[in-house]
């Protein structure tokens, strides 16, 4: 196995973005769609601004859970980035993709989160529970069947949760969200190589804690 190999060894049961790591739709079309809705928002257009909203919040959201591992305060986070970004489109340069700009905002309001969380009401930030999976994915199958997968799910959640930040951004944003490894080095501000190596070694560690989990 190599660096390269960014979705080998994710375990079958994943949802289908986590393993197809190229899984964003980036036709010219869908481009030219969200740069119109971009160009009408930084005049101030509010319908605009709120099919951006519609079209990112989810992937945003399940970036800030991963992150901070707590349904409330990734909802925060999830608001606060929009309205940093509304206020901020008069500064968005068109040559970054808007997704890859959202979330670069968003994990900078994790990271302050991350530091100002010891000040905070410890009560609030209770750890993510099995039923807060949901947010991240909900299929549609058979009971039996979404009963094993949300056990799964719970499981590879708690060891992603576990990781090193730098390992856990690349897994979410690739593994999860299903962006491509050069989209992820951009949000980083890293190099694809490092991207590689990340998602490299959160494999390992990964493998290593489930298979402490199975056992």
């Amino acid at each position: 196995m190599t660096a390269t190999d960014s979705t080998a060894d994710f375990p079958s049961w994943m949802p289908s973005s986590v393993r197809e790591t190229n899984a964003t739709c980036s036709s010219a079309k869908h481009d030219a769609d969200i740069a119109a809705l971009v160009e009408r928002s930084r005049h101030g257009c509010h319908e605009s601004y709120r099919r951006l909203v519609e079209r990112h919040q989810d992937r945003i959201y399940r970036f800030c859970l991963g992150w901070v591992g707590n349904v409330e305060d990734a909802q925060e986070i999830c608001q606060d980035t929009f309205v940093k970004a509304f206020s901020a489109l008069p500064r968005y340069r068109s040559t970054d993709q808007f997704s890859a700009w959202l979330y670069r905002i968003a994990r900078n309001h994790c990271h302050d989160h991350y530091r100002s969380r010891r000040h905070r009401n410890a009560s609030r930030n209770r750890p993510l529970q099995p039923g807060d999976s949901d947010h991240f994915v909900s299929p549609a199958h058979a009971p039996d069947e979404t009963a094993v997968r949300s056990e799964q799910w719970s499981r590879l959640e708690s060891a992603i949760a576990a990781l090193p930040v730098p390992l856990r951004e690349a897994v979410i944003l690739c593994g999860i969200e299903g962006l491509s490894q050069d989209e992820c080095a951009a949000i980083l501000s890293c190099s694809r190589r490092a991207v590689e190596g990340r998602l490299y070694r959160a494999r390992q560690q990964l493998a290593e804690r489930l298979g402490q989990q199975a056992g």
